[in-house]
């Protein structure tokens, strides 16, 4: 164990502790504009067989992951707000060991990055009117996160910002809102506000600047939120020797994006009666995309049942549908998931999205899913899933990842999945998940190991 990097990661965590205490103090004390929080999330994971190739030396992976985070506002009036957050990461990797690493460089202990996520300024209802503007980096969230809610998909649920300009125009009397937002994400942590412990890494695979358009309607159909958007992405490549990225002490080959990317769509979440709600998104993509014409389409949809109990019972049942790249076609067909590069309903199929396209980037996907979910305790919600997953075409996002292909069917596997997600008071709240997926013949013959992902999770909140 390296001494330095060990001392590191212990110093960060301690002052991470040290940080939220003194926090949950002044915000107990603190009074008129000023307003403070911290949480400090602690988890421990295992993966069984990433890559689905039990031979692999860096199949199997266990680690944990300390996170705390330290946040502050100031608002003099109802129309201006300032606010911060800063926050820290450190790992420890058990498994694989840094010599089994294809790429050198791995750090066992990683010591964490130290910077802001976010950093912005508020301007509510200017001047009285229905406008409003946010500027600076931020999160962002639209419907349920399908296309944009993930603006740093490479650091693993570490952050999710993005540096944006984002305008609000609520016209109330009709029950709709307006949002335009410039995006303007850099590659890596480099640019400003810079991390304090000085190491730059990397948070996509390029450099990514677009723009947003979304309504949303509440008044038009009863009890349906009805949304319609347009969005544009235009990727600038980050051309790195070897398309090597380095994010949480791991580095790992990814390729660039580029070309600009249009995207159009619809989105519907109606309460049909008391027990019955559906949803569903629907978007066509157009444009180019790494030198190739882009035509592509999504679909995604959830039908519930509640039983109205005293266990709020509920069943669901999903389909989803992502358009695969054509092997005879010269355009490209693949869906692209825009800023929806994050686990939306399978944390275990991050870490196998690599062997056709990148981490966490879904696409080339028909997905039938039935799931139900139960309040099984006043503090404890249970929720189960399984999920008949295929591709929708024999296809891969570069030639040297074809290998991993069977070319003989289409079955991507079976996947089970349960959680157990509790939280025991305002500051206390945690979580048990588990999946197992049992590939089928679309992968190759070396990738049909059965796969696992457990892991167990702690937030402490100020």
């Amino acid at each position: 164990m390296n001494s330095k990097k060990t001392s590191l990661l212990a110093a960060g965590l301690g002052a991470t502790l040290a940080c939220s205490v003194v926090s949950a103090e002044q915000a107990e004390q603190s009074s008129g504009p000023f307003k403070w929080g911290a949480d400090l999330r602690l988890r421990q994971v295992w993966i069984d067989n990433v890559g689905l190739n039990a031979d692999s030396a860096t199949a199997d992976r266990n680690f944990e992951r300390y996170r705390g985070r330290l946040w502050g506002s100031y608002s003099p009036d109802d129309q201006l707000e300032a606010s911060a957050r800063l926050i820290w990461e450190g790992r420890h990797y058990q498994d694989p060991a840094a010599s089994s690493w294809p790429v050198a460089g791995f750090e066992t202990w990683y010591s964490g990055g130290l910077f802001f996520d976010q950093l912005k300024v508020d301007f509510k209802q200017i001047g009285g009117s229905p406008l409003s503007l946010r500027l600076g980096r931020q999160d962002i969230v639209l419907g349920n996160g399908w296309l944009v809610l993930e603006g740093t998909p490479i650091d693993g649920s570490r952050t999710i910002y993005f540096d944006a300009a984002r305008a609000t125009y609520n016209l109330e009397s009709l029950g709709t809102t307006l949002d335009l937002i410039y995006l303007d994400q850099s590659a890596n942590t480099g640019r400003f506000p810079q991390p304090l412990n000085g190491t730059v890494e990397d948070q996509i695979e390029q450099y990514e600047t677009g723009v947003i358009l979304y309504g949303r309607n509440k008044s038009l159909i009863e009890g349906t939120d009805l949304d319609g958007y347009f969005i544009y992405k235009h990727n600038r490549p980050n051309l790195t020797p070897g398309n090597i990225r380095v994010n949480n002490g791991a580095p790992f080959p990814s390729p660039s994006d580029s070309g600009d990317i249009y995207a159009a769509g619809m989105r519907a979440d109606s309460k049909l009666t008391s027990s019955w709600a559906l949803r569903a998104e629907t978007v066509y993509e157009w444009g180019t995309r790494n030198d190739r014409d882009l035509s592509a389409f999504g679909f995604n949809s959830r039908l519930t049942y509640s039983f109205n109990d005293a266990l709020k019972n509920q069943l669901h049942a999903d389909f989803e549908y992502l358009s695969g790249d054509d092997p005879d076609s010269a355009g490209d067909q693949a869906f692209d998931p825009l800023w929806g590069r994050w686990p939306q309903w399978s944390e275990l199929m991050v870490y196998q999205w690599p062997l056709e396209s990148r981490v966490g980037e879904a696409t080339n996907l028909q997905r039938f899913n039935v799931g139900w979910i139960s309040q099984v305790h006043p503090t404890t919600q249970l929720l189960v899933d399984y999920h008949a997953l295929w591709a929708d075409e024999q296809s891969t996002r570069t030639a040297a990842q074809m290998v991993n292909l069977s070319g003989d069917g289409n079955f991507r596997g079976h996947l089970f999945a349960a959680w157990l997600k509790s939280k025991f008071s305002q500051h206390v709240s945690g979580h048990l998940v588990a999946e197992y997926l049992l590939p089928g013949d679309y992968y190759a013959d070396n990738r049909q190991s059965d796969s696992f992902f457990v892991r167990a999770e702690v937030v402490l909140t100020w």
